[in-house]
């Protein structure tokens, strides 16, 4: 049997729920710049990536622009998400996630994030939690726009940690985008229908465990794969 050594997670919709502070800050920073929180009414953010979503909503506006405009954007939106966080009273994080991870940790896999946010919203994301102590290392939207390539370095973060490429990794996370992107750098997946997916639908992908919550002892089941 394979040794599961590495652990990736998305955040929103796996982690937490941050009870819609991402998209408030993202359209507050686009009124703030614009005059147009409006640019982001046909973006679809589930399992896309910071970037890829500012570059969706630029698109919407009325004059031309260039990648610099994508980071103007983004530190807009960060001047504004740690504020949003906070306040929110809808902020929560899912079921079995802390024991998920603390289990894990004590069994000796490797913990990191495969997250499309950009790692200082990503850590604001966590840090109402106190979920950062989980998660030294990931990959992010930072790294890249497409999310595989997001994933390929966490993984390549991952290796600098273990000496070795990991014998068996495994992704978990709420979107199709995120087995997909799995699949894309050789890892194995774990869907959690606490984001907008039902059950039905992360199944129809083909992912080898889909759970209802992080509680289900299936997904505990990986940790104790270190230690038999």
């Amino acid at each position: 049997m394979a040794l599961v050594d590495l652990v990736l997670f998305d955040i929103d919709g796996t982690l937490v729920d941050t009870g819609g502070a991402g998209r408030r800050a993202i359209e507050g920073a686009a009124k703030k710049l614009y005059g147009r929180p409006d640019i982001f009414d046909d973006v679809a953010f589930d399992g896309a990536t910071d970037k890829a979503i500012c570059r969706a909503a630029l698109g919407n506006l009325d004059r031309p622009w260039d990648d610099t405009e994508i980071d103007r954007l983004l530190d807009a939106y960060l001047a504004l998400l740690a504020p949003e966080v906070e306040r929110t009273a809808r902020y929560r994080i899912f079921p079995g996630v802390e024991a998920l991870a603390q289990a894990m940790t004590e069994s000796g896999v490797l913990l990191g994030l495969g997250t499309g946010n950009i790692e200082p919203g990503a850590r604001v994301k966590l840090e109402r939690g106190g979920l950062n102590r989980f998660f030294a290392f990931g990959g992010f939207g930072d790294d890249a726009e497409e999310r595989s390539a997001l994933l390929r370095a966490g993984i390549k973060r991952a290796e600098a940690i273990l000496g070795h490429k990991p014998r068996d990794a495994w992704v978990i996370g709420d979107t199709p985008k995120d087995h997909s992107a799995a699949k894309a750098v050789g890892a194995r997946t774990v869907l959690v229908a606490t984001g907008r997916y039902s059950m039905d639908e992360l199944s129809a992908c083909g992912p080898e465990l889909c759970v209802e919550t992080l509680e289900d002892k299936r997904v505990l089941s990986l940790a104790r794969r270190l230690e038999g």
